[in-house]
């Protein structure tokens, strides 16, 4: 009726403010279904239809079942990036500093799904080398702060060489070496308190004069 201000809901196609929205689910889609039939088994019209959307949308964001692959990959370890710059270090006993560190960096491969997507990039790294390379640049990432950490430590008097080396070495402590991608230990966040209390114990018991 005249003078009446009635808003109605604008119907069409989705907008460009909605394309990370969609791009979010539809990684999300295939990540599942990479997860339940892997690479080889899962299919673009199965991902379409987990998506609710059609193959051509898919394609028009990514070439192929490679590049969607791919975003999925580099997804999960862009997600990863705990900031581990926020953990407070000033007046600090060294003991808790490294433990909030190592309990940081487990946490970030602490969810199953996670693991089982880097489990399926690293099989597949070949095909797709930037994985490997986000891979780098997340771990370069983490060591930094780790580092000037324990460039401090030497300052203070604490047997350490070269940090930068040593920051990396502690990372591969805490992580396990490969045990966070051959178990689902790190899951379990009681066993994660307590491998974090270890490492560091055994950490310190290196570099303490």
């Amino acid at each position: 009726m005249p003078g009446e201000d009635i808003t109605r809901p604008r119907r069409g196609r989705p907008t460009n403010a909605d394309a990370p929205v969609r791009e979010a689910g539809l990684i999300e889609a295939a990540a599942r279904a990479f997860l339940m039939h892997g690479y080889a088994g899962a299919s673009m019209d199965h991902i379409a239809a987990v998506a609710r959307v059609s193959k051509a949308t898919i394609y028009a964001r990514f070439n192929n079942k490679a590049a969607l692959f791919e975003a999925v990959a580099l997804h999960s370890v862009a997600s990863m990036r705990s900031d581990v710059r926020s953990i407070a270090t000033e007046g600090r006993e060294p003991a808790g500093v490294l433990t909030d560190f190592a309990l940081r960096i487990t946490g970030e491969v602490a969810e199953a799904e996670r693991i089982a997507l880097l489990r399926l990039a690293i099989a597949a790294k070949e095909r797709f080398p930037d994985i490997a390379k986000r891979l780098h640049g997340h771990i370069a990432d983490t060591v930094a702060p780790i580092t000037a950490y324990l460039t401090h430590l030497r300052e203070a008097g604490y047997e350490i060489d070269d940090p930068a080396q040593l920051a990396q070495h502690f990372i591969n402590l805490a992580n396990g070496g490969l045990r966070f991608l051959l178990t689902d230990d790190f899951t379990d966040e009681a066993f994660r308190q307590q491998w974090a209390t270890r490492v560091v114990a055994l950490f310190l018991r290196g570099i303490e004069r």
